[in-house]
């Protein structure tokens, strides 16, 4: 019997892609962590293969992470504050998207985040800080469960995903654009010179 989705499809369908995909049988490890500082990523996974499976092993990346790893750790920065009861004036039916556009969400960034657990008992611990008027407070946030009744849990795991897939690209190559080799490059005196003998005479 067929199903119909007609609500959210696009999200469900995008959040089933994501789970078959960092749930695949074929891979060879888990992401099970990662933290970005000074524009660069560290990471953490679980051998799933082989004679050491089950081993977890650290990773401190040396390439500077590309724009959409980090705007992946930036899409977490809603939850964060959630988590933190930063949003006092909202209640249990103002959606993710009212959220994001609270001032409140501007002061929390997502450094990182943990994985723990398997199956059903899988869960994220979210680490950042928070601007105060100070300065800033650094801090963890509390574990949530995949099985949990966490609000806006749907959403969370989808984001979680879209994370953990671009800590995967990390890993295997992906990083900002370098500056072409090959690219001409021209100094203000190559251009100065370039310009005079150009002028018509």
């Amino acid at each position: 019997m067929s199903k119909t989705i007609t609500i959210n499809a696009d999200k469900f369908e995008k959040a089933i892609e994501l789970d078959e995909l960092i749930n695949a049988q074929d891979k060879e490890v888990e992401i099970k962590g990662a933290a970005i500082s000074d524009a660069l990523c560290s990471y953490s996974y679980e051998l799933l293969k082989g004679p050491t499976k089950g081993d977890t092993l650290g990773h401190k990346g040396a390439h500077i992470i590309h724009d959409d790893l980090q705007d992946k750790f930036n899409n977490l920065s809603v939850f964060f504050a959630h988590l933190d009861d930063a949003y006092t004036g909202n209640t249990n039916s103002t959606t993710l998207e009212e959220l994001e556009k609270e001032v409140e969400t501007e002061k929390y960034y997502v450094t990182g985040f943990k994985i723990s657990g398997v199956e059903e008992n899988k869960s994220v611990m979210l680490s950042g800080w928070k601007e105060v008027t100070e300065g800033i407070i650094k801090f963890d946030s509390p574990r949530i469960k995949f099985s949990s009744a966490y609000i806006y849990l749907h959403q969370f795991k989808v984001r979680i995903y879209e994370a953990v897939f671009e800590v995967e690209e990390y890993r295997n190559g992906k990083s900002a654009p370098q500056d072409d080799p090959n690219q001409v490059h021209m100094d203000f005196a190559g251009e100065d010179a370039a310009f005079e003998n150009a002028k018509v005479k």
